[in-house]
């Protein structure tokens, strides 16, 4: 068993998207993605199932032509094969809780 501090794992960066790994297994990889305002990422495996929960912040999740708005608490999952981005809707700091397992 191991116990993760989320708020310790926090890092944000005006040069890009900052990616922390909570848990690195074969199977499933969770992170905690921090943006600051008007930064985005694309996906990085869209042959995986993910998962976003809003921690903080606002974000748009665009996946084709489709357009969802998540605030915190709020949890949206990505069908496998979906390529999609992930991006700060709002002007101040974002927290995202990635989890991509396949």
């Amino acid at each position: 068993m191991h116990v993760i501090a989320i708020a310790d794992a926090r890092r944000f960066s005006l040069s890009r998207v900052e990616r922390r790994p909570l848990v690195d297994a074969p199977d499933l990889r969770v992170d905690l993605v921090c943006f600051e305002a008007g930064q985005r990422e694309e996906a990085l495996d869209p042959a995986a199932t993910v998962s976003y929960q809003v921690l903080e912040g606002e974000a748009l999740v665009r996946a084709g032509e489709e357009l969802v708005r998540l605030g915190k608490g709020k949890l949206l999952r990505v069908d496998p094969g979906t390529v999609h981005t992930l991006e700060n809707a709002g002007g101040g700091l974002l927290v995202v809780l990635s989890t991509r397992a396949g």
